[in-house]
Protein backbone atom coordinates (compact mmCIF):
# COMPACT_ATOMS: atom_id res chain seq x y z
CA UNK A 1 0.00 0.00 0.00
CA UNK A 2 2.68 2.35 0.71
CA UNK A 3 4.16 1.77 -2.80
CA UNK A 4 1.10 2.38 -4.40
CA UNK A 5 0.00 5.95 -2.24
CA UNK A 6 4.01 6.88 -3.67
CA UNK A 7 3.28 6.67 -7.12
CA UNK A 8 0.29 8.52 -6.30
CA UNK A 9 1.57 11.39 -4.96
CA UNK A 10 4.55 11.40 -7.69
CA UNK A 11 1.65 11.63 -10.45
CA UNK A 12 0.34 14.35 -8.58
CA UNK A 13 3.49 15.92 -8.31
CA UNK A 14 4.06 16.06 -12.27
CA UNK A 15 0.35 16.85 -13.06
CA UNK A 16 0.81 20.16 -10.72
CA UNK A 17 4.16 20.81 -12.46
CA UNK A 18 2.61 20.93 -15.88
CA UNK A 19 -0.61 22.95 -15.10
CA UNK A 20 1.90 25.90 -13.54
CA UNK A 21 4.01 25.28 -16.96
CA UNK A 22 0.92 25.62 -19.09
CA UNK A 23 -0.32 28.83 -16.85
CA UNK A 24 3.05 30.13 -18.02
CA UNK A 25 2.76 29.67 -21.66
CA UNK A 26 -0.82 30.88 -21.45
CA UNK A 27 0.54 34.26 -19.85
CA UNK A 28 3.07 35.37 -22.20
CA UNK A 29 2.18 37.44 -25.09
CA UNK A 30 1.17 36.09 -28.28
CA UNK A 31 4.40 36.47 -31.43
CA UNK A 32 3.31 38.62 -33.78
CA UNK A 33 3.73 37.17 -37.40
CA UNK A 34 4.78 40.46 -39.92
CA UNK A 35 2.46 40.81 -42.58
CA UNK A 36 4.05 40.54 -46.06
CA UNK A 37 4.49 43.90 -47.98
CA UNK A 38 3.02 42.91 -51.41
CA UNK A 39 1.06 39.47 -52.29
CA UNK A 40 3.49 37.29 -53.60
CA UNK A 41 3.39 36.70 -57.66
CA UNK A 42 2.92 33.49 -58.71
CA UNK A 43 2.00 34.02 -62.39
CA UNK A 44 5.93 33.73 -63.95
CA UNK A 45 4.86 29.84 -63.00
CA UNK A 46 2.16 29.46 -66.67
CA UNK A 47 4.28 31.64 -68.54
CA UNK A 48 6.95 30.42 -70.69
CA UNK A 49 10.54 29.70 -69.19
CA UNK A 50 13.40 32.37 -69.73
CA UNK A 51 16.60 31.48 -71.50
CA UNK A 52 20.03 32.14 -71.02
CA UNK A 53 21.36 33.52 -74.28
CA UNK A 54 24.26 31.17 -75.68
CA UNK A 55 27.67 33.34 -76.05
CA UNK A 56 29.53 30.97 -79.09
CA UNK A 57 26.75 28.47 -80.07
CA UNK A 58 29.06 25.55 -79.21
CA UNK A 59 26.65 22.38 -78.31
CA UNK A 60 27.68 21.02 -75.10
CA UNK A 61 24.99 18.21 -74.61
CA UNK A 62 21.62 16.83 -76.23
CA UNK A 63 18.90 15.85 -73.74
CA UNK A 64 16.73 12.96 -75.24
CA UNK A 65 13.46 12.26 -73.28
CA UNK A 66 11.07 9.71 -74.20
CA UNK A 67 7.85 8.96 -72.60
CA UNK A 68 4.57 7.55 -73.72
CA UNK A 69 2.53 10.71 -72.16
CA UNK A 70 2.91 13.76 -74.16
CA UNK A 71 1.52 15.83 -71.50
CA UNK A 72 4.35 14.20 -68.81
CA UNK A 73 6.70 15.06 -70.80
CA UNK A 74 6.21 18.81 -72.38
CA UNK A 75 5.73 19.24 -68.50
CA UNK A 76 9.39 17.40 -67.46
CA UNK A 77 10.88 19.49 -70.43
CA UNK A 78 9.38 22.85 -68.98
CA UNK A 79 10.95 21.63 -65.31
CA UNK A 80 14.42 20.95 -67.29
CA UNK A 81 14.58 24.39 -69.07
CA UNK A 82 13.98 26.29 -65.93
CA UNK A 83 16.58 23.72 -64.31
CA UNK A 84 18.89 25.18 -66.56
CA UNK A 85 18.12 28.80 -66.73
CA UNK A 86 18.58 28.53 -62.79
CA UNK A 87 22.06 27.19 -63.56
CA UNK A 88 23.17 29.79 -66.16
CA UNK A 89 23.21 27.05 -68.61
CA UNK A 90 22.22 28.53 -72.70
CA UNK A 91 19.40 25.79 -73.31
CA UNK A 92 17.13 25.47 -76.59
CA UNK A 93 13.73 25.18 -76.89
CA UNK A 94 11.69 21.95 -76.64
CA UNK A 95 12.12 20.26 -80.16
CA UNK A 96 9.36 17.91 -80.83
CA UNK A 97 10.57 14.49 -82.51
CA UNK A 98 9.13 11.94 -84.49
CA UNK A 99 6.23 9.65 -82.65
CA UNK A 100 7.58 6.48 -82.58
CA UNK A 101 4.60 4.15 -83.09
CA UNK A 102 4.66 -0.11 -82.02
CA UNK A 103 1.65 -1.92 -83.40
CA UNK A 104 1.17 -6.03 -82.67
CA UNK A 105 -1.72 -8.05 -83.38
CA UNK A 106 -2.03 -10.95 -80.86
CA UNK A 107 -4.14 -14.09 -80.83
CA UNK A 108 -7.42 -13.62 -78.32
CA UNK A 109 -7.56 -17.56 -77.62
CA UNK A 110 -4.85 -19.89 -77.20
CA UNK A 111 -5.81 -22.89 -79.62
CA UNK A 112 -8.02 -23.27 -83.00
CA UNK A 113 -10.04 -19.18 -83.14
CA UNK A 114 -7.03 -17.73 -85.58
CA UNK A 115 -9.51 -15.03 -87.00
CA UNK A 116 -10.03 -13.60 -83.31
CA UNK A 117 -7.32 -11.59 -82.93
CA UNK A 118 -7.06 -8.13 -81.20
CA UNK A 119 -4.60 -5.39 -81.93
CA UNK A 120 -2.36 -3.12 -79.48
CA UNK A 121 -0.46 0.10 -79.92
CA UNK A 122 2.01 2.15 -78.23
CA UNK A 123 3.34 5.79 -79.26
CA UNK A 124 6.55 6.60 -77.99
CA UNK A 125 7.07 10.08 -77.38
CA UNK A 126 10.38 12.15 -78.00
CA UNK A 127 11.47 15.93 -76.57
CA UNK A 128 15.23 17.21 -77.29
CA UNK A 129 17.02 20.28 -75.45
CA UNK A 130 20.15 21.19 -76.53
CA UNK A 131 22.91 22.58 -74.11
CA UNK A 132 25.33 25.07 -75.59
CA UNK A 133 28.11 26.84 -73.59
CA UNK A 134 28.34 25.42 -70.39
CA UNK A 135 31.18 23.75 -68.34
CA UNK A 136 31.10 20.16 -68.08
CA UNK A 137 30.59 19.58 -64.31
CA UNK A 138 27.31 22.54 -64.32
CA UNK A 139 26.27 20.00 -67.02
CA UNK A 140 26.97 16.58 -65.16
CA UNK A 141 24.85 18.39 -62.04
CA UNK A 142 22.19 19.58 -64.05
CA UNK A 143 21.81 15.79 -65.65
CA UNK A 144 22.15 14.17 -61.89
CA UNK A 145 19.53 16.61 -60.60
CA UNK A 146 16.85 15.52 -63.78
CA UNK A 147 17.85 12.16 -62.64
CA UNK A 148 16.43 12.28 -59.26
CA UNK A 149 13.46 14.54 -60.03
CA UNK A 150 12.10 12.67 -63.28
CA UNK A 151 9.15 11.10 -63.21
CA UNK A 152 8.19 7.69 -63.80
CA UNK A 153 7.82 6.84 -66.75
CA UNK A 154 10.10 9.19 -68.54
CA UNK A 155 13.48 8.35 -69.99
CA UNK A 156 16.63 10.06 -70.94
CA UNK A 157 19.59 9.89 -73.17
CA UNK A 158 22.31 12.35 -72.54
CA UNK A 159 24.90 12.90 -75.06
CA UNK A 160 27.62 15.12 -73.89
CA UNK A 161 31.27 16.82 -75.65
CA UNK A 162 33.65 18.00 -73.83
CA UNK A 163 36.32 20.22 -75.87
CA UNK A 164 40.35 19.27 -75.29
CA UNK A 165 43.24 21.55 -76.39
CA UNK A 166 44.83 20.61 -79.45
CA UNK A 167 48.31 19.74 -77.19
CA UNK A 168 45.92 16.67 -75.34
CA UNK A 169 47.78 14.17 -77.22
CA UNK A 170 51.24 15.52 -76.38
CA UNK A 171 50.33 15.77 -72.80
CA UNK A 172 49.09 11.80 -72.39
CA UNK A 173 52.41 10.82 -73.97
CA UNK A 174 54.33 12.61 -71.22
CA UNK A 175 51.83 11.46 -68.92
CA UNK A 176 52.72 7.79 -69.96
CA UNK A 177 56.37 8.53 -70.21
CA UNK A 178 56.27 9.72 -66.46
CA UNK A 179 54.85 6.81 -65.20
CA UNK A 180 57.20 4.28 -67.10
CA UNK A 181 60.17 6.17 -65.57
CA UNK A 182 58.60 5.71 -61.61
CA UNK A 183 57.60 2.23 -61.73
Amino acid sequence: MGLVIDSLTYIFQISSTTKSVQAEVNDRIPLKIPEPEQEPDYMHIAEVPQRVAPTHDIPVCNLQMRGYLPQQLDFFADFARRAAFHMGMPCSGTVPLPTQTSRWTVIKSPFVHKKSQENFERKTHKRLLQIKDSHPDTVQRWLQYLTMNAPAGIGMRATTWEFEPMSVGKSMVNKKSDAKKTA
